[in-house]
């Protein structure tokens, strides 16, 4: 089965260290389809599920942007960064910590629709640019409240210097910021060191393949979306 031409979405497992345009840019060349696009931006940092669209596809982008997420992520306790993850300087550090039953008290006050102010060093454009080209470059700028809705938060593992979350959330929702803000409630420093986006809509972590299973993708054919049905 040929690529070039199909209508269908890829169930890409993004690496970490990959931006999501590369992931496009390497997926475009693999498969010479003449449209390639993602269902919705993926950190550099993060790895997981990273729909691709190819052809006629591209043109459900906007469905799979709106589907639902779903997130596993690592707090490390004991810094502020100012990117709110693994990759950005220290801006504060504390000794406070806050206990396992601490953290589950909290976590409801997270639960429905909530506003975020999202990180300037997050993918969202400002006046035409992405927010961490202009934070990168010095410029002083402030990002808008937006809302978005988490529809649950768990708590999956806890140690004295790290917890491990789940997340399921909306469209528009930063994991960096909503680490940020659960530590400020329980007055305690933090950012994100692990994210993985395990499902997009439909699509599964456990179903995705990875770059390199591309060069198999003609024997796997159960690992593409047949067209929809409203191309």
């Amino acid at each position: 089965m040929s690529l070039e031409n199909a209508n269908c979405w890829l169930n890409i497992n993004k690496p970490i260290g990959f931006s999501s345009a590369k992931v496009v840019a390497i997926i475009k060349k693999l498969t010479k389809a003449k449209k390639v696009g993602h269902g919705g931006t993926l950190d550099p940092f993060a790895s997981g599920v990273l729909p691709v669209a190819l052809n006629k596809a591209t043109k459900t982008s906007q469905n799979m942007m709106d589907a639902k997420k779903q997130y596993l992520f690592t707090i490390t306790f004991g810094e502020f960064r100012d990117t709110d993850d693994c990759e950005g300087k220290v801006v504060k550090t504390s000794q406070n910590r806050a206990s396992a039953w601490q953290i589950m008290q909290f976590l409801p006050e997270f639960i429905g629709k909530i506003k975020q102010q999202p990180s300037k060093f997050s993918a969202l454009k400002i006046n035409g640019k992405r927010a961490y080209q202009l934070a990168r470059a010095g410029v002083d700028f402030v990002t808008s409240l937006r809302e978005i809705e988490i529809f649950s938060l768990q708590m999956l593992s806890y140690s004295y210097d790290s917890a491990e979350f789940m997340v399921e959330c909306s469209k528009g929702t930063y994991v960096r910021t909503l680490a940020y803000d659960l530590c400020t409630k329980l007055n305690v420093c933090g950012f994100v060191s692990q994210l993985t986006r395990t499902k997009v809509g439909d699509f599964l972590l456990i179903e995705s393949i990875t770059i390199d299973d591309l060069i198999l993708l003609p024997q796997i054919n159960t690992t593409l979306r047949s067209e929809f049905p409203f191309l």
